[in-house]
């Protein structure tokens, strides 16, 4: 009994370890079993893959199939353009030959017919003739001469002003730069007297004007005297004269007191009341502007130049006064500086050029309908002259028939006359006798009614 007992216990005691081994087996063997699913997956996939690849393979094995069936077709394509270009090439030599020889063969054919035609107008025209048409020709020559010369001279001076028109404007601002550094340094000198600051001003805008390229008394006329309709004495610093009748009056103003005390006062009070009184002297003088009234007396004047030699005064005053600009512009004035002055005279100057051109172009214009009516007349005459050449010639060929041919003609009864006894020293041509003789043989044979008509 307790043998019995101790198996039994035993195995009750053993029971879970024989389980858990079970366990631990089937545990093991579900591992191996999804590791080998897992591996025939794999598988699997990579089947799929190298079948799709091989799938690729065959399609571009088949794509370069075809892309070696187009090159080769390509190649033969090209093979027969290359021979089609050498075909054409050699065509073209051929052509190229045959056009020079055929150029050459016009030009000896040319050169021997003008020769021919010169020679037999050199024998028929006349010492009278040659001399009326070199009359014809020789003014003709002439106007060619002086047309071509001026359309030489006009396209030389278009080339000179197109490059000087470039350096112009190079040396716009250094000029303009420079002319404000004189001002600038000028501006200390001139303080003490109104009247140097006047001349200063009027020197500075002469100065401009003369850089710009305009002439005084041709393009521009300074302290030029004139009385309004009230009688009163009106005499702008500079008038600038424009194409088409058109004029700028331009006035100098120059006031540097009151400048000079707003840049050097300390104190900001003294420096607000110098620039008040700056600006206060500037729109003065747009108004005394406005009441001289420039453009009445002055035809062609749309509004007068304020003319401001520094440009420090000018800037100042723009940026003090924004509506500076507009006050002026209400009352028929500008302001401009050293700067936009000489732009605006250099525009005017370029205004002249091109109006020298044009009239340049309408005089060659003139010339050209001259020279043409010059032509039609000697075409007109050189068909008078070819028409009276042709009579010269039937009169000659008249006379001469007159005089060898008919029963009985001239050159016969001389001939006779000849062999009668006459004493001669000369004799006449064999041809000239010859064509008597057979003239008189056909006299003779038409009969007497046919020398009677």
């Amino acid at each position: 009994m307790p043998e019995t007992l101790t198996l039994e216990t035993a195995l009750i005691v053993g029971s879970p370890i024989v389980t858990l081994v079970i366990f631990l087996l089937w545990l093991s063997s579900a591992r191996e079993k999804r590791k080998l699913e897992n591996s025939l997956t794999s598988l699997r996939d990579k089947a799929a893959i190298v079948d799709r690849l091989e799938i690729d393979l065959r399609e571009a094995e088949t794509e370069r199939e075809e892309a070696a069936k187009a090159r080769s077709a390509a190649e033969a394509k090209q093979a027969a353009l290359e021979s089609e270009l050498k075909s054409a090439e050699k065509h073209h030599a051929e052509r190229i030959k045959e056009l020079q020889a055929a150029r050459e063969q016009l030009t000896e054919t040319f050169k021997a017919t003008a020769s021919e035609i010169l020679k037999s107008s050199g024998e028929e025209l006349s010492k009278s003739s040659k001399e009326s048409l070199d009359l014809m020709l020789n003014p003709l020559r002439e106007q060619l001469k002086d047309f071509k010369k001026k359309v030489e001279d006009d396209s030389e001076k278009r080339v000179e002003q197109t490059s000087s028109l470039d350096r112009m404007v190079q040396i716009l601002h250094k000029d303009a730069r420079q002319m404000s550094e004189d001002a600038t340094n000028l501006a200390n000198a001139l303080r003490s007297s109104s009247k140097m600051q006047g001349d200063w001003g009027e020197l500075i805008l002469t100065s401009i004007l003369e850089k710009a390229g305009l002439r005084e008394g041709q393009e521009f006329h300074t302290q030029q005297s004139e009385t309004d309709s009230e009688g009163a004495r009106l005499r702008p610093d500079v008038v600038v004269d424009m194409p088409g009748n058109q004029r700028l009056v331009i006035d100098s103003k120059v006031s540097l007191k009151a400048f000079e005390n707003c840049v050097n006062a300390e104190a900001e009070d003294d420096r607000d009341a110098a620039l008040k009184q700056h600006l206060a002297s500037i729109r003065a003088h747009i108004k005394s502007l406005h009441e001289k009234d420039y453009p009445k007396l002055y035809e062609g004047v749309s509004f007068t130049l304020m003319f401001i030699p520094l440009e420090g005064a000018a800037s100042l005053a723009f940026q003090s006064d924004p509506d500076l600009a507009g006050f002026a512009w209400e009352r028929d004035i500008m302001i401009a500086t050293p700067t936009n002055l000489m732009m605006a005279m250099r525009t005017v100057q370029n205004l002249w050029t091109i109006d020298r051109q044009n009239q340049n172009a309408r005089e060659i214009a003139d010339r050209a309908g001259q020279l043409y009516d010059k032509l039609v007349g000697f075409v007109e005459e050189l068909d008078g002259v070819g028409k009276r050449l042709d009579q010269a010639q039937d009169a000659w060929a008249t006379a001469k028939g007159r005089l060898s041919s008919g029963r009985g003609n001239v050159i016969r009864q001389t001939e006779m006359l000849k062999a009668l006894g006459a004493q001669t020293k000369k004799s006449l041509p064999a041809d000239l006798l010859d064509a008597a003789d057979d003239g008189d043989e056909r006299a003779a044979i038409d009969g007497p009614d046919n020398d009677k008509s």
